[in-house]
């Protein structure tokens, strides 16, 4: 299998296909990363053909950037109570506590703008060109590119797995 990945720096791209060819080598697939044996983020289907047969594989596994949301989501306020008591006395004489409550704190609503980004594999036969397998995948977009990275690789090999495309 080759490893593409569509980045917009070769940086970016070589450390997604080493990662990503690291977790499927782990499960017994015999894969190759695409930055080693062509350079830069320009890669066309020509190129995937080419890296193919020198790598000696029958499938690319392309990943990509799908694109992000904004949104805002309005978090309301909490309210917070106490209860005092109060004693009243029953018709048989016995007392009984009522609890009456009253607020005690409160914290505002305010508004959170929620950013996800999401990308998506496709796994192809190269030959063909037909499309074997492909998921899409989001979550909240954080600072650490690092922990993306690794969480969208471990979202995309659980899925392979349970379409049985790796143990």
């Amino acid at each position: 299998m080759l490893v593409v990945a569509i980045a917009g720096t070769f940086e970016g791209r070589q450390a997604f296909e080493q990662e990503f060819t690291k977790a499927l080598v782990k499960e017994g697939v015999h894969a190759v990363p695409s930055f080693t044996l062509k350079g830069g983020t320009e890669i066309t289907k020509e190129d995937v053909a080419s890296m193919g047969a020198k790598a000696e594989v029958d499938t690319v596994l392309i990943t990509l950037f799908a694109g992000r949301d904004e949104s805002a989501v309005l978090h309301p306020g909490r309210r917070y109570y106490g209860y005092a008591p109060v004693y009243g006395g029953g018709y048989y004489g016995r007392g009984r506590v009522y609890g009456v409550p009253y607020q005690v704190g409160q914290t505002s609503d305010f508004w959170a703008e929620h950013k996800s980004i999401h990308l998506t594999a496709k796994l192809y036969e190269i030959n063909t060109e037909e499309r074997l397998w492909q998921v899409n995948s989001g979550m909240e977009e954080q600072s650490d590119v690092a922990t993306m990275r690794s969480a969208f690789i471990k979202s995309f090999m659980q899925d392979m797995a349970s379409q049985g495309l790796v143990d």
